[in-house]
């Protein structure tokens, strides 16, 4: 079967009892064509199946994985919604992919994070690509798969100054608050209390404190160290490393040399890999640049997954060392 087109955002599923994992990848594709996908390895990592898991939907862009297991997907388009998934074929949900109620009355959504600090609660952030798209911050009323479906609470990010910012219901405020501080909001993750999330046009890496309520931000790949150049629009971004804290990494839209990079705890930005100059896949004969997406890690962090939307090229990496990455 041929790999769907527009690939975009992506995450790993571990599925039970050593039964392998599933490379779970959107479909950006538009105009009711798009959808998510699943690529599924046994457990030493070779490809044993590939299939639908979503279908019928528009511009599936980015997404993130719940405490459960499952995928959200997120429709980047005029009144899309976030999907859940679950791509394990056991499941009583696999072939049951639901709306949930992230979205709210519909948007251009990107990626979604959890932070699972109270199991029975946990809280969803949702990022919006438009420069008047507000974070959205979802509480939960309950845990696994209906959680999402049945009821919670919605507030928005309204960043206050240069140091402070609040969870508010006031939505013009936070889309206010967006246009000033973080237009056009893209990957999201969270980990030990921190939500990290980057806005695209200004190249910026916000990183919130949820208990202090306060934040710091950074322009990505300004301290940069080694070979190539982060410069244009950061895009997905995935936690990895010891404990998943030692490292960020980032996909990257656009630019002469589109690739992925990653950030150590010091704000040092390096290369993982990224196109050759003057290539296919950095607009070369007048086309539009390429951009780096699906990037994701194997449960054991030893295989690296990323590609090149436009060429439908999707790479698996490992360490010559054989290490896992950090």
């Amino acid at each position: 079967e041929k790999f769907h087109g527009m690939m975009d955002g992506a995450g790993i599923v571990e599925l039970s009892n050593g039964r392998g994992y599933v490379y779970v990848s959107n479909s950006e594709i538009g105009g009711g064509d798009g959808g998510v996908y699943g690529l599924y390895f046994d457990e030493i990592g070779s490809i044993i199946d590939y299939k639908t898991l979503l279908d019928n939907t528009n511009r599936n862009c980015g997404g993130g994985l719940s405490p459960w297991n499952t995928w959200i997907s997120c429709e980047e388009t005029t009144g899309g919604q976030c999907w859940q998934i679950d791509p394990d074929p056991i499941s009583v949900y696999h072939q049951s992919p639901m709306e949930t109620l992230l979205g709210g009355d519909g948007g251009r959504y990107e990626t979604v994070a959890c932070d699972n600090r109270n199991p029975n609660r946990p809280i969803f952030f949702t990022t919006e690509d438009h420069e008047y798209g507000a974070l959205r911050r979802f509480e939960a009323d309950g845990n696994g798969w209906d959680a999402l479906h049945i009821g919670g609470t919605t507030t928005f990010l309204r960043i206050m100054d240069d140091s402070t910012f609040m969870w508010t219901t006031n939505e013009f405020a936070a889309k206010n608050s967006a246009v000033t501080y973080y237009r056009n909001a893209e990957g999201v993750i969270y980990h030990e209390g921190l939500l990290y999330f980057v806005a695209k046009k200004t190249r910026t890496l916000f990183i919130l404190n949820l208990t202090t309520m306060t934040y710091e931000s950074e322009r990505t790949g300004d301290q940069f160290s080694g070979k190539g150049s982060f410069n244009a629009q950061p895009d997905q971004v995935v936690l990895a490393g010891e404990n998943f804290k030692r490292w960020i990494y980032f996909t990257e839209d656009g630019g002469s040399t589109p690739g992925v990079y990653v950030r150590d705890v010091k704000g040092t930005y390096y290369t993982i890999f990224e196109a050759m100059e003057g290539s296919s896949y950095s607009g070369l004969g007048g086309d539009d640049p390429d951009e780096t997406v699906g990037i994701a890690l194997s449960p054991d962090r030893r295989k690296l997954y990323a590609g090149f939307q436009d060429a439908g090229l999707l790479m698996e990496f490992t360490r010559d060392d054989g290490f896992p990455f950090e």
